[in-house]
């Protein structure tokens, strides 16, 4: 059975206003050019007036075709003794620009886009939405699930193309989702849910995959997704940037 893609999904608290430099400095990352090691998916400045934190950096990488033999090799060269093998001064540059992170390893689902699919579709964004959802633990594969058969058709609709739909693996209650957009789909998109009386798509899609029909008394698998997304300005260098 073929092993599903993983991504490297990571949170980075930025010093002052160094989120573009370290955007950039995170393009530069040496294993981006190095075989069976993270590529540099995208990484973006979460916006200061769209709900999130800030200053703040997401990276996503894609941990590559090797699966979890590639995982493995990442986690190896992060041993400090082979630290100057792959980094150089590239690790103590990065700390002129950030005090720290989390970092989450996912799993792709079924109906998440590749990195090689979104290069070859030429899936770009100006604008990009982050969705990182706390879900019942143990009900993330059946919240994506409904992610791609009910979310995807109308976000679509509304100019939205998702570039990630992970499972976090490194723990049993949070899922990722990614969207391409542009600033002027998105606004469509939040006047659309915004819209009194529950009467348009994009409002219905939203109640439904929160509050899906689970048996007896359980909660929903998603306890408040409104709090967690985020939009996004990606870097040019990435892959699907502009």
């Amino acid at each position: 059975m073929a092993e599903r893609d993983l991504y490297l999904h990571e949170v980075i608290d930025i010093v002052g206003q160094g989120q573009y430099e370290y955007m950039a400095h995170a393009a530069r990352e040496p294993t981006n050019a190095m075989p069976d090691m993270l590529t540099l998916q995208g990484t973006f400045f979460v916006c200061a007036v769209g709900g999130g934190r800030w200053p703040q950096v997401v990276n996503l990488w894609d941990v590559g075709e090797a699966g979890w033999d590639g995982w493995a090799a990442n986690v190896d060269r992060l041993n400090l003794k082979r630290r100057a093998a792959f980094y150089g001064d590239w690790w103590d540059e990065a700390a002129q620009w950030r005090t720290g992170g989390l970092d989450r390893l996912c799993g792709g689902v079924a109906g998440s886009p590749t990195t090689a699919s979104l290069a070859a579709a030429g899936v770009r964004g100006t604008l990009f939405v982050h969705q990182l959802l706390t879900v019942r633990p143990g009900a993330a594969l059946d919240y994506l699930d409904a992610v791609v058969a009910e979310q995807v058709p109308v976000w679509r609709d509304h100019g939205h193309e998702p570039t990630g739909i992970y499972e976090v693996l490194s723990n049993q209650h949070e899922v990722v989702v990614v969207w391409a957009t542009s600033i002027a789909a998105q606004t469509g998109l939040r006047r659309s849910r915004d819209a009194p009386g529950g009467s348009c798509p994009a409002r219905r899609v939203r109640l439904r995959a929160t509050s899906a029909s689970w048996p007896g008394s359980a909660p929903p698998p998603s306890t408040s997704p409104a709090a967690t997304l985020h939009p996004m300005t990606p870097c040019p260098a990435p892959l699907h940037s502009p």
